[in-house]
């Protein structure tokens, strides 16, 4: 009888408490879903985004890493909290002598990843967007994706400058108020080959 009582009682359990599952592009606001629900992306309408990427501007070799990552948004101790299926990505620059002057790939960070997210353009919801977080000065940018053939092996990079309030206590303050970029290492545009 004991035996009955525990395993009904681990299946009530299993049950109650067992992650619900729904399709990443759910139109209805993901607040009206229940706390621990999990946004899944079972169309695999990221998997094309997903690899290592290689293109050159200016002589320099970008690699550009996107993995798939199950994504949490919040605490498990809020009230609210989901999770989602993000790419996140970490770039690698090698300069034209041959220098590595940026390796992020190497440790990928899944927590504070450079790039985040395949997301609708607001101005445009067929365009996609990266949201790239350069490193420097707070400094934010979005990249439109744009694919270039239809196995989805070479992609467009657009670089666009979020605005944003710029400390003064930047490095390059007195000399981006004068209109002189940042030194980014990054390309306003570029074309990317799946490796």
């Amino acid at each position: 009888m004991k035996k009955i009582i525990l395993i009904t009682f681990i299946l009530i359990s299993t049950l109650i408490y067992s992650q619900q599952i729904y399709p990443l592009n759910t139109t209805e606001a993901r607040i009206n879903y229940p706390s621990g629900s999990y946004f899944k992306d079972l169309d695999g309408e990221l998997d094309p985004y997903i690899g290592l990427w290689k293109g050159t501007w200016e002589g320099k070799t970008l690699f550009i890493q996107f993995k798939k990552l199950k994504y949490m948004i919040g605490k498990t101790s809020d009230p609210h909290y989901i999770y989602i299926d993000r790419i996140l990505g970490e770039r690698k620059v090698i300069e034209a002598n041959g220098t590595v002057s940026i390796d992020r790939i190497s440790s990928f960070d899944n927590q504070n990843a450079q790039f985040d997210g395949i997301d609708e353009k607001l101005t445009n919801p067929s365009q996609k967007q990266i949201y790239f977080v350069t490193g420097i000065c707070g400094i934010t940018a979005n990249l439109d994706v744009t694919f270039l053939d239809t196995a989805k092996t070479q992609m467009s990079l657009h670089f666009i400058y979020n605005p944003g309030y710029l400390d003064e206590s930047c490095p390059y303050y007195n000399s981006m108020q004068q209109g002189t970029e940042p030194p980014l290492n990054f390309p306003k545009d570029i074309v990317l080959t799946k490796q």
